[in-house]
């Protein structure tokens, strides 16, 4: 999807851009806030981590970023990679992050994000397209769920630490 020139088109004021040099330090604070979501007290929120890794992702290419910016300020910003299976050879969208600031932009720009990112994957020819979150992350749960997305896996974990006051049952 290209560049929106202007907010004209959208009432909300909403524009998508690719991801730019200049937007790294933004991101990464909402990178941090995806890992406070997804991750509680085990969360990486040093910035210089997300910095790092956001350059890179620029610097090197490849996969596919957006911006949503709203009255001259960031608001979101999705992050698809191009994934291959080993197997099938079938190309896939590996629907590596999402973030929407609820307080500035809301339903709005997560509901543009996501159909960005469905038009991107379309036109790009993949199978299909694979999204993680946190159980406890209902918002994204309920997008993915509004986009016709099906849960295909669980995840469990156990603290077995000796200090841990949890046991069996």
């Amino acid at each position: 999807m290209a560049d929106r020139p202007s907010a004209a088109a959208d009432p909300s004021g909403l524009v998508l851009r690719d991801f730019r040099l200049s937007d790294v330090e933004a991101v990464a604070g909402f990178e941090a806030a995806i890992a406070v979501k997804s991750f509680a007290d085990e969360a990486v929120t040093d910035p210089a981590h997300y910095r790092k890794k956001l350059t890179k992702l620029i610097k090197y290419g490849g996969d596919w970023t957006k911006v949503a910016e709203q009255d001259g300020r960031l608001v979101g910003w999705v992050w698809v990679a191009p994934r291959q299976n080993f197997i099938t050879g079938d190309t896939y969208a590996d629907f590596r992050s999402m973030y929407v600031d609820g307080e500035r932009a809301g339903a709005t720009a997560a509901i543009a994000l996501l159909r960005a990112v469905l038009d991107h994957c379309r036109e790009a020819g993949y199978t299909r397209i694979v999204g993680r979150t946190a159980s406890s992350n209902d918002a994204m749960r309920a997008l993915y769920r509004l986009a016709g997305f099906e849960e295909k896996h669980i995840v469990y974990e156990m603290d077995i630490a000796p200090d841990s006051s949890r046991d069996a049952r």
